[in-house]
């Protein structure tokens, strides 16, 4: 059976300052699987003397707050992590046990014009899918401003206008119809023309499925407030649903908490559409799992996102990795079953990233979408 540790504040815990001499000399005395930490401070202090796999197993659980509300914390592995920080060695991985009570957006859909050195008034024209499409600005659009495409079914309906990458929408939509009169733009397609300043027309509908760039990676690792979280990371970027009402999720959490997470190294894969579809690296506190590290196998073979955990892959249904149904992968909110996000891109997509189903098989969805978040860390 599996141990929770419910965790005092550091405050109350200093003060009780024999135990803590009794507990720090059996830290020192290398533990015998009796140790009952019951602070922090404490958990780092056994995984930094590497003592985790004496007094934690995979499976127990710890617990923290956040705005008062009581978040359990899984352990998926001991020293399976890499610190960002080269002077610390050992690691305990956590992950939120049930997802996180608000479904969000991994990343927004993206405009689909960057107006590098801004749009005259007048009537101009793109490409979708080998048709033409024509529209007229009454208005020029300043430098550095976007343009961005609102649909029925596959058919571009109207363009909004953003003064600013990231900006607000400004004035009404600007009605799109078929032709191919006025200034060319471009055709959009995709895999981008980045360098004519058209993004990938999956991005422009569907949201981007980079991690690194992904508005889901910036609400993991802030402590800001609702409205100050999101900033835009792509000269597309556009806001998620979230972004003016959903503070960081540091925001809130227990400072003791907060205090003994460290940054980890994460590699995750990038697509083969509009990318090259190797790996970047990302040093977060917070961060979601791989394809690889929930034991369902890789996504692209000349990339390696981590390895398995032993909480998915020790306790799996599968006799190996894969992405069919596997109950230990299940995840709930409210006790209900939920999609759950991965950080891993669908490779061949420029818009869609793996995901967790309800019934716990590995499949993929656009990254506009709502789904669950169980954030990981490590305690270093």
């Amino acid at each position: 059976m599996s141990n929770v540790f419910n965790l005092v504040s550091e405050e109350t815990y200093i003060e009780q300052t024999d135990k803590l001499a009794v507990y720090l000399a059996a830290i020192a005395a290398k533990g015998d699987g009796t140790l009952r930490p019951t602070s922090w401070s404490d958990v780092q202090s056994i995984v930094r003397n590497g003592l985790a796999s004496k007094v934690f197993a995979i499976g127990d659980q710890l617990t923290c707050q956040r705005d008062g509300v009581n978040l359990v914390w899984d352990v998926i592995g001991i020293d399976h992590d890499t610190p960002a920080d080269p002077q610390f060695t050992h690691s305990m991985t956590l992950q939120l046990h049930d997802c996180f009570p608000t479904n969000m957006q991994f990343d927004a859909d993206e405009a689909f014009y960057y107006a590098e050195n801004g749009l005259a008034a007048g009537t101009y024209h793109f490409v979708v899918s080998d048709t033409s499409y024509q529209f007229t600005l009454d208005n020029a659009v300043p430098v550095g401003g976007q343009l961005f495409l609102n649909w029925s079914a596959n058919t571009p309906t109207s363009i909004s206008v953003c003064a600013t990458v990231g900006g607000a929408t400004e004035g009404s939509s600007i009605s799109v119809t078929q032709g191919a009169q006025g200034t060319a733009l471009g055709t959009i397609t995709d895999d981008g023309d980045f360098t004519n300043n058209i993004n990938s027309l999956a991005r422009a509908r569907y949201g981007s499925d980079n991690y690194k760039e992904s508005a889901i990676r910036q609400w993991l690792n802030s402590s800001a407030s609702a409205g100050s979280v999101w900033t835009p990371q792509t000269n597309y970027d556009r806001p998620p649903l979230w972004a003016s009402d959903m503070e960081g999720f540091l925001n809130g959490l227990d400072a003791d908490f907060l205090a003994v997470v460290g940054n980890t190294h994460i590699v995750t894969s990038r697509n083969g559409i509009c990318e090259d579809g190797v790996d970047e690296s990302t040093d977060d506190k917070f961060f979601l799992l791989s394809r690889r590290e929930v034991f369902a196998g890789d996504e692209r073979q000349v990339v390696t996102e981590g390895e398995p955990y032993p909480h998915y892959s020790d306790y799996s249904d599968l006799n190996e990795a894969g992405i069919g149904n596997d109950s230990n992968r299940i995840k709930y909110k409210n006790g209900t079953a939920q999609v759950w996000m991965l950080r891993t891109p669908y490779n061949i997509s420029a818009m869609s990233f793996r995901h967790v189903s309800v019934a716990g098989n590995v499949s993929s969805g656009n990254a506009k979408n709502n789904y669950g978040v169980v954030p990981a860390c490590n305690i270093i």
